[in-house]
Parts: C-alpha cells; structure tokens; sequence
C-alpha cells in the first residue's frame, strides 16, 4: 500500500525525505514528484524496513512524496525530512 504527502519545498535547497516502519514492513520505497505528477530523479537509499531519498528543486512550489510498502505486512511507519 502506498501513501502520498503533499509538501512544500523552495528552489536551491537540498531536501532528504527518510522513513522507517515497524517491524511488519520488510521493504520500503520513497520517489518524488513534482506538481503535475512525473517523477523525480533522486539519490535513493533502501535497506530493510527503511528508505530515503534526496534532491534539490529547481523551482519553489508543492511536490509530492510517495511511500510504498514493497514486502511484507502493513506497518506503522515515520517519515522525517530534512533541508539545508
């Protein structure tokens, strides 16, 4: 099952978006789109019940974050993002 968030992000900075879930989860995946849905290239990390991935915009405005649960059994899961 997947999820999309809905944030706001500002040209010129670097964004990380990492999540972890429970147990129950066993593969995540995190991709990025932008405002009329076509995905993002983005640096990608996946290991176990953890993923994140990271870019920087080139224009300000709403994107979208996508979790998916890949394997195993609905989980709770955090999603933290960072910017610098």
């Amino acid at each position: 099952k997947a999820r999309v968030i809905q944030v706001n992000l500002y040209a010129s900075n670097a964004y990380w978006f990492s999540v972890g879930a429970t147990a129950p989860a066993k593969k995540l995946k995190i991709s990025i789109y932008d405002e009329a849905g076509s995905a993002l290239t983005a640096d990608t990390f996946a290991e176990d019940n953890k993923a994140a991935a990271g870019f920087s915009p080139t224009s300000s405005g709403p994107y979208y974050v996508k979790i998916e649960e890949l394997d195993g059994q609905p989980a709770t899961f955090c999603l933290i993002y960072s910017y610098k």
